[in-house]
């Protein structure tokens, strides 16, 4: 740097000269505390306000205004400049004019430690420390050196931005639109706000995650990691067909309160675009997630829920943290388009537990999910949980209530003691609408050891199924307010149940029966309209079927018909001999069965409406 640095009265080169009104302009809050607090203060002044840099101390009468106007005490120059300034000076502020680098620069004569990050600490060839003059802790990923272009290798500069976190309190991290090449993972530390515009792309140019907040030698327990995170806008490319190894976009462990919002994340390889692994109070929305590669895990999470088990990657601790209160709302699951890839074949779910960790508090709302080649939502081990106002739409199948077995890795400890099982419970699935798909609508798995419950389906609707409409094997159902319509098998289908409520369902034109209850106990079947059932050939099923060793089944106020031109029913209703102490009230079974309306062959069944006491 040339001597007019060190001059008191400095002459700007010609070709670096800035007028005061841009000079003033580009200070901002930030670049006037900077300034005026360098202006024959020294470095104890960096931490005054500006009103007390400008006009002195309060209840100093003597101190006057400082003349903004009088920029002797600020140097234009550059970064390579800067650098090679070995005559720093607490009396001077500097102004880089480098393009996307702007900014203004103090000498921190204390500081003799600091890192050259080239965006907010420079460090000269003979020690001196000069720092950028910060607003709210934001920073910008350009000042870095990062290019955007898709071709220079930017990752150096954006993680130069992203451990701004690990000396301040919190980073604001801003990232322009472009596409910034990377040839290693990210890593982004507590109290991180990531910011990046619609249009700005993050290239996987690697074998690892795009972003994760761990590193390898990282130990963190429960939910004590990095958390307090947000990661807005933007694209996560992670590059399936020319990456081909195992990746997340995101992979998170150990923290809490995370936001992800207006996100794109496309192209992942055999793993997921977000993997949630011991976390609470996480909150997903309005993101995209298109396109994945796999291999053999056909059932593969975009968000996966998982508790801290064994560690799938670096990092983590295998403590078995459970992941809860997350919600995911407002967000599409699809194709990206890109050739070689497909959609997800799972949406939000889960594929892995540990006993006593629970998946808690997961709220799936409002979401559009196309093309799912597994289940689109599969809630596996959730309990106090609401899937709602989803649309699904040409799905494999919709939403599969899972539980894990008893002999399922998932209910054995790290002491190889396997556990009782424990059922997904305490869920409402509601107000969704599953538009195609090639297998069932709903599904509630259960096992003899153990059955989902407390599950409450209502005010979905169903059409163009090539399986049953909802089927279950569980305890504590209510199902209730539904539309099915265009079922290739049952409409409704209960096994090995107790304690199941239907009513009120609307169902029309199914192959099976409308509604099978097998080997159920205490099932109510009331007020549901069932119309052109059986459409896989006359005489072949029925409405209503109850069969197995149902008992004390009540099947009342149910209304049946066939329009003219369909196949017709075997039976309205049919109930086996196996069948006991059934109730059969008023329903309306005038629909033309071939064999009759009416076949009950149960024992004495109550048909009146006298109290059973």
């Amino acid at each position: 740097m040339s001597n007019e640095v060190h001059s008191p009265q400095p002459e700007p080169a010609a070709n670096r000269s800035i007028s005061r009104r841009k000079l003033l302009a580009a200070m901002g809050m930030a670049g006037a505390t900077a300034v005026l607090a360098a202006y024959g203060r020294g470095d104890s002044a960096q931490a005054e306000s500006v009103t007390e840099a400008t006009y002195g101390k309060s209840g100093n009468p003597s101190l006057k205004p400082k003349d903004l106007m009088n920029l002797s005490y600020c140097i234009p120059t550059t970064i390579a400049e800067l650098r090679l300034n070995d005559q720093p000076s607490t009396s001077f502020t500097y102004y880089v004019t480098d393009q996307e680098q702007e900014g203004f620069f103090y000498y921190d004569q204390a500081d003799m430690q600091t890192a050259d990050n080239t965006g907010t600490v420079l460090v000269s060839v003979s020690g001196a420390r000069y720092k950028r003059a910060v607003d709210a802790y934001t920073v910008n990923a350009r000042w870095y050196g990062a290019k955007g272009d898709g071709t220079a290798d930017d990752t150096l500069a954006l993680q130069s931005a992203l451990n701004e976190a690990l000396r301040w309190p919190a980073a604001n991290v801003i990232v322009p639109a472009g596409t910034y090449r990377m040839t290693a993972e990210l890593y982004i530390f507590k109290n991180t706000h990531l910011k990046m515009d619609a249009q700005t792309v993050i290239f996987r140019g690697h074998d690892g995650n795009v972003i994760r907040n761990y590193r390898k030698d990282d130990i963190f327990y429960e939910y004590g990691g990095n958390g307090n995170i947000t990661i807005e806008g933007g694209i996560l490319d992670c590059n399936a067909t020319k990456q081909p190894r195992v990746c997340n976009g995101i992979a998170l462990a150990h923290a809490e309160y995370i936001t992800l919002r207006n996100l794109t994340i496309k192209d992942t390889q055999s793993g997921h675009a977000a993997e949630l692994t011991g976390l609470r109070h996480v909150l997903i929305e309005r993101c995209k997630f298109i396109g994945c590669m796999f291999t053999t895990q056909t059932y593969v999470e975009a968000i996966q829920l998982e508790p801290a088990l064994k560690a799938g990657f670096v990092g983590q601790t295998a403590d078995h943290t459970p992941t809860h209160h997350v919600t995911v709302k407002d967000c599409y699951f699809g194709p990206s388009g890109t050739p070689g890839t497909v959609p997800w074949p799972c949406g939000v779910g889960a594929h892995g537990a540990y006993p006593d960790a629970y998946f808690d508090h997961i709220i799936v709302r409002d979401n559009v999910m196309e093309k799912s080649t597994y289940w689109a939502i599969r809630p596996f081990k959730w309990r106090k949980s609401v899937i709602a106002g989803n649309h699904l739409k040409m799905v494999a199948g919709g939403i599969f209530v899972s539980t894990p077995s008893a002999t399922s890795a998932s209910s054995k400890d790290d002491n190889g003691v396997f556990h009782p099982v424990q059922p997904a419970s305490t869920i409402i699935i509601e107000h969704n609408i599953i538009d195609t798909a090639s297998n069932n609508g709903i599904y509630v798995e259960g096992f003899p050891e153990g059955c989902g419950e407390k599950i409450i389906i209502a005010n979905n609707i169903f059409r163009n199924l090539d399986g049953q409409g909802i089927s279950l094997r569980c305890n504590h159902c209510v199902v209730t307010g539904n539309i099915i319509e265009s079922v290739k098998k049952n409409g409704i289908y209960m096994t090995d149940s107790s304690n199941v409520i239907v009513t009120d369902n609307i169902i029309r034109d199914t192959n099976f029966y409308g509604i099978q209850a097998n080997n159920a106990k205490l099932a109510v079947i009331a007020d549901n309209s069932i119309t052109n059932s059986g459409q896989n050939g006359d005489s072949t099923y029925d409405g209503i079927a109850l069969t197995g060793t149902c008992a004390e089944a009540r099947v009342i106020g149910n209304v049946l018909r066939t329009e003219s031109g369909k196949k017709k029913l075997r039976y309205g209703l049919n109930v086996a001999a196996t069948v006991k102490l059934l109730t059969r009230l008023q329903n309306d079974l005038r629909c033309g069965a071939i064999s009759g309306n009416l076949q009950d062959l149960s024992a004495s069944p109550n048909t009146s409406y006298v109290d059973l006491a």
